[in-house]
């Protein structure tokens, strides 16, 4: 099988294409930050797609860095690759992206899911994302992981890690031009009324998933927007986790998701 997509991205082969999974990046990430769920998936093909403009990914022909652009994408690539019942799952960023491609085109899509997923009740909490995404030196980096997960001290008191990320780190990966103009973009009111009609749009299964101490989604008001927005969601937190749930307690993470797809 040849796959049409003009960035990168990853393909799990696991001999049924009568469901697809498709796994959307949150902001300045990759398709590889959810390895841990694309290693133990084996019921259905698994795709995750980089979006341009983010982890350095050079912007291609007509594209921009926006959601709107990315969702775009995100279409063009099941129509192109012929795929049927899609399941997308979003992190952060990824959260737009698959409900303003799923308002866009509706009849593609079968589940929705969301994890710690960028929306209007989090505007609250704007001050802590530019402060903590932007890093501008290692103490700053590690303010970042701290926005990331609950418990940053398997990280922190990793002596190894600690020596390797402070000789690579590179304030420029958090503060290029592209990646500062992305982020003033997923802040703005604009972004975010066009993501509140996407959201009330949905009318298939969805399911909400939250850290317990997230850096930069309000947990308790997240719950409540998602409740009064999307038609019979799911929802719930993890507790012990923050942005990064799937890492933190992955045994109870894929418990709730295969619960879900199964249902």
């Amino acid at each position: 099988m040849s796959i049409i997509y003009k960035y990168d991205y990853v393909f799990k082969d696991n001999n049924n294409s009568e469901e697809n999974i498709i796994f959307c990046h949150g902001f300045n990430s990759s398709p590889n930050s959810f390895k841990i769920f694309e290693n133990y998936w084996t019921k259905s093909n698994y795709y995750a797609l980089q979006f341009p403009g983010n982890n350095h990914t050079e912007i291609k022909e007509a594209d921009d860095a926006t959601v709107e652009c990315y969702s775009d994408l995100l279409i063009n690539f099941i129509e192109d690759n012929k795929l049927k019942n899609i399941i997308l799952i979003g992190h952060s960023m990824g959260g737009g992206t698959i409900s303003l491609a799923y308002q866009k085109k509706p009849e593609l899509f079968k589940k929705l899911i969301y994890l710690a997923p960028t929306n209007k009740s989090s505007q609250n909490v704007t001050e802590a994302f530019l402060r903590d995404y932007f890093p501008k030196n290692f103490d700053e980096f590690i303010g970042f992981f701290k926005s990331l997960y609950y418990d940053v001290s398997k990280f922190t008191s990793n002596e190894s890690w600690m020596r390797l990320v402070k000789n690579t780190f590179d304030p420029y990966d958090f503060n290029n031009s592209t990646i500062t103009k992305l982020g003033q973009y997923l802040i703005s009111n604009e972004f975010h009324d066009k993501l509140e009609l996407a959201l009330k749009s949905v009318n298939i299964p969805a399911l909400l998933i939250l850290g317990e101490d997230d850096g930069v989604v309000d947990r308790d008001l997240c719950l409540e927007y998602f409740k009064e927005n999307v038609k019979n969601v799911k929802a719930l937190w993890m507790p012990k986790t923050g942005h990064m749930m799937f890492e933190e307690d992955w045994d109870n993470f894929i418990k709730i998701v295969e619960e879900f797809l199964n249902s």
